[in-house]
């Protein structure tokens, strides 16, 4: 259901401005959701989802923050020549949500990483940022990620962690049609006792 309710958002965005969106996806995207992850890796469903669980609890908690992972120039659309550029994008792609999204913005590139939030300095994070590897892989950003997740947060005070228990996008879709099926089935029982009962009063 959250998925249908983001596409309906995205949507209604395309009313917005040309100004806003300069065609590259994450800009799009992180208008609705917290954590931009590309269309072309492939990553293992478990630790992506706990990825996604992380960013969400630390927004919750009150560390507000939007991440991009960018793996390839595929995940930036247009802007190509901002590839391998994660403090300029961070700082690009930052403009083009501030009209909705004015909080911290996080950027992981294979070569490092980006980091903004608006009117306020970035030195300490990025800091912090550097003493964190970035292997390479899928599996590498995604670590890298998550780690400097949780360290930008402990630096503000809040602890997060990834959720143990967490449901994969091909557990959510079983679990969405199931709700369907099940659904159906209550209306076709319900439908068949009103026929039983109509048919008793005559």
């Amino acid at each position: 259901m959250r998925r249908v309710a983001a596409c309906l958002v995205l949507v209604a965005l395309v009313a917005v401005p040309a100004a806003h969106a300069d065609g590259d996806p994450a800009s799009d995207y992180l208008l609705v959701e917290k954590a931009f992850l590309p269309y072309d890796v492939k990553f293992p469903a478990k630790p992506q989802a706990q990825f996604v669980g992380l960013v969400n609890a630390a927004n919750a908690a009150g560390f507000k923050i939007r991440v991009a992972l960018i793996a390839s120039d595929y995940d930036m659309g247009s802007v190509t020549s901002l590839w391998q550029k994660p403090h300029t994008y961070a700082r690009f792609l930052a403009e083009e949500i501030s009209f909705l999204y004015k909080q911290r913005l996080l950027v992981v590139m294979p070569n490092g990483f980006g980091f903004n939030w608006a009117g306020h300095p970035s030195t300490a994070e990025y800091a912090l940022l550097a003493t964190i590897p970035i292997r390479p892989g899928p599996l590498g950003m995604l670590a890298a990620a998550q780690t400097a997740v949780q360290r930008l947060a402990a630096a503000s005070g809040v602890k997060v962690a990834p959720p143990a228990h967490v449901t994969t996008p091909a557990q959510r879709n079983a679990h969405d049609r199931l709700v369907i099926i099940l659904g159906s089935v209550a209306l076709l029982g319900a439908a068949a006792l009103l026929r039983f009962a109509l048919r008793r009063r005559r």
